[in-house]
């Protein structure tokens, strides 16, 4: 009997490797079978990773143990990173929080920045084809970028690819030269905020659903600031906890009775 396992990679070539690596067999001996192409996407951005699906006998996998992520044993401004998933897309992803709250107390974020920021996103914009109207402005800690286009669904992307890709883009662009870091969050009629929503009805339903059959429940799995989202949203539940598993990829949150 065998079991299904997925791996992710840039290509199906690298797939195929990272699954012989991980299974411990020769890439000619591997059943697999290709669920995604993947797509290099348009200057890195709406890039897909590769996916395959590999038959695996039980014996040949050898579970990596998690990495508990309990969110209640962190503070509440310190970033989630995964020790084990160092990668450039997760660090991204944990940068910055899905929809973050401005603060009063933050120091004015210089003009020049500010219209640098809106000189990039519009390059980029212009660039990928769309026709769009930019608003910019010092949010309290952030520098926000609303972005209105008839093509919004294409902006964002699938699960969001596309607009944080551009978000990555447009941070790295601008802090590139500067010895302090400058955060810019871009949105796009408020979809960072419906998708916290969403991640919290989510988290919600997995609590309950917990509760009422006495086990654990995983979520799909996540980046980092959405399950950022999901620890944090259910912290103050004292009859849950919530703690991450997997490696890359395949990380997600499980959420358990107390």
């Amino acid at each position: 009997m065998t079991e299904k396992r997925e791996f992710y990679a840039a290509s199906v070539e690298e797939a195929v490797a990272r699954a012989a690596k991980d299974l411990g067999r020769e890439q000619d001996e591997l059943s697999y079978r290709v669920v995604d192409q993947g797509n290099s996407g348009f200057l890195g951005i709406g890039a897909r990773d590769a996916r395959i699906e590999v038959d695996a006998p039980p014996a040949a996998i050898t579970e990596e143990p998690a990495v508990p992520e309990t969110f209640s044993e962190r503070p509440v401004a310190e970033e989630v990173t995964d020790d084990e998933d160092a990668t450039e897309e997760e660090s991204r992803s944990a940068a910055a929080d899905i929809a973050p709250e401005p603060q009063e107390d933050a120091e004015d974020i210089p003009e020049e920045i500010v219209v640098e920021a809106e000189g990039r996103i519009t390059a980029l914009l212009d660039a990928m084809g769309f026709d769009a109207r930019v608003e910019v402005y010092d949010a309290g800690g952030f520098v926000a970028v609303d972005v209105a286009t008839e093509d919004t669904a294409l902006f964002i992307g699938q699960k969001g690819e596309t607009i944080d890709a551009l978000q990555y883009l447009v941070n790295a662009s601008i802090n590139r030269t500067k010895t302090s870091r400058v955060r810019v969050v871009l949105d796009a009629e408020g979809y960072r905020q419906r998708r916290v929503e969403a991640l919290q009805g989510m988290a919600h339903r997995s609590a309950r659903k917990a509760l009422r059959e006495d086990r654990p429940v995983e979520l799909p799995p996540m980046n980092p600031a959405e399950r950022r989202v999901v620890h944090l949203f259910l912290r103050d539940n004292p009859r849950v906890m919530t703690e991450s598993e997997g490696v890359g990829d395949s990380r997600r949150v499980r959420v358990s009775p107390a």
